[in-house]
């Protein structure tokens, strides 16, 4: 019997790691977590218990992460907050090269690389460490499972060998089966379509996270086709008749109060154990405005906006007309012509971004909307 686990008490603020650790000690066999592998990973548990925040330990072991299926509160969008570019940048000796997926309506601006559903392609994934999407990035819920449906059809159909495995985290599996059932048009299909990408995920090189609250029947195969299933506070319910088998090592109260940054765990061989893990420092909190905390800003992606054509240029456009002449991409006829502009208006605004740089040491046009030239001068030349 495990008395730990009883005697942690469950609302006690977590600290939050830098570098968090997984713990295991094993009561019955042992185990081992080959994280080169594509293996399935189920972790069980109510809501609040820090399933979404194991998951993304766990995460971090692999060489590359697509985060999709997350919920509305875009919690995805962690990857891309300063607390996880210290921890990659102390792991590796560089930053970390995210992929933001976006659908058709949206436009983001970050630091960091973007892209249309429509133009994504298989080998953005290669080229990135991180791959996610939210809710906030897509004009509706249809535009966003559109989006799942997608680069779930890249993973699974597109990637027919591999060399390193890649760690897909579904944060919300109810998600997959709403984004699934564009092309069944049927739930129970949708759901089949779900245990059976599952089950196939290992010969494409995927490696499967899942989180789950429910007691269902489809809950039940997704623990059955696991190698790894985690459970953290269960709460009243208590543990699935097929899991109760657990109660021989783990008193029913303990499993009912766990606290969030502690687990048990039984294995696909048969070893059963309990664990502690440090709590991600990049972790979405519940009231938390991820968007901003991460740097991102996400507009329409319509040219026609009345605020832009036709009073005047946004940040997004100000920004792009100096990003693309500091990169040499063409001169201010060529960049007025491809924006639809007069040259004139581009280099007044190259004039009002030195003025506001030279004034202020930083653009507030570009900073708005994270452009990496916000403090730079533009020197413009006698004859452009």
């Amino acid at each position: 019997m495990v008395e730990t686990l009883e005697q942690e008490k469950p609302e006690q603020p977590l600290e939050k790691s830098r570098t968090p650790n997984i713990i295991v000690k094993w009561l019955r066999f042992q185990d081992y977590f080959p994280f080169t592998r594509p293996i399935s990973i189920t972790v069980l548990g109510m809501r609040e218990s820090g399933k979404s925040s194991l998951l993304e330990v766990l995460a971090i072991r692999f060489p590359k992460i697509v985060d999709m299926f997350g919920s509305s509160d875009n919690e995805g969008v962690c990857w891309c907050k300063p607390e996880f570019e210290q921890f990659f940048q102390s792991m590796y000796g560089r930053s970390p090269k995210i992929l933001l997926i976006s659908g058709k309506s949206k436009d983001i601006a970050s630091k960091f690389d973007s892209i249309k559903i429509q133009d994504l392609k298989l080998l953005d994934f290669e080229n990135h460490d991180v791959v996610t999407t939210c809710h906030a990035f897509h004009k509706n819920e249809e535009e966003y499972f559109d989006t799942l449906h997608q680069m779930t059809t890249l993973l699974w159909e597109k990637r027919t060998s591999w060399n390193t495995v890649w760690f897909v985290l579904i944060r919300e599996a109810s998600n997959w089966i709403y984004a699934r059932m564009k092309v069944t048009k049927n739930d129970m299909m949708a759901k089949a379509d779900f245990i059976k990408s599952l089950r196939e995920a290992r010969h494409h090189g995927l490696a499967i996270g899942v989180d789950t609250i429910r007691w269902t029947a489809l809950d039940k195969e997704v623990r059955d086709i696991s190698d790894f299933i985690f459970i953290k506070r269960v709460g009243v319910i208590g543990l699935p008749e097929d899991l109760r088998w657990l109660y021989r090592y783990f008193r029913p109260y303990a499993m009912m109060q766990l606290r969030p940054s502690v687990f048990a765990l039984t294995t696909g061989r048969g070893a059963v154990g309990w664990g502690v893990f440090g709590y991600p420092s990049w972790h979405k909190e519940e009231s938390e405005n991820v968007l901003q905390s991460a740097g991102l800003e996400v507009k329409e992606s319509s040219r026609e906006l009345p605020d832009e054509r036709r009073y005047g240029i946004g940040d997004f456009e100000h920004s792009k007309i100096i990003r693309v002449y500091l990169e040499r991409k063409g001169g201010m006829v060529k960049i007025g012509k491809d924006l639809g502009r007069s040259s004139d208006t581009v280099l007044s605004h190259i004039r009002l971004h030195n003025l506001a740089v030279e004034s202020n040491g930083e653009c507030p046009k570009c900073h708005h909307a994270n452009c990496e030239f916000s403090k730079q001068i533009v020197n413009v030349p006698s004859r452009d």
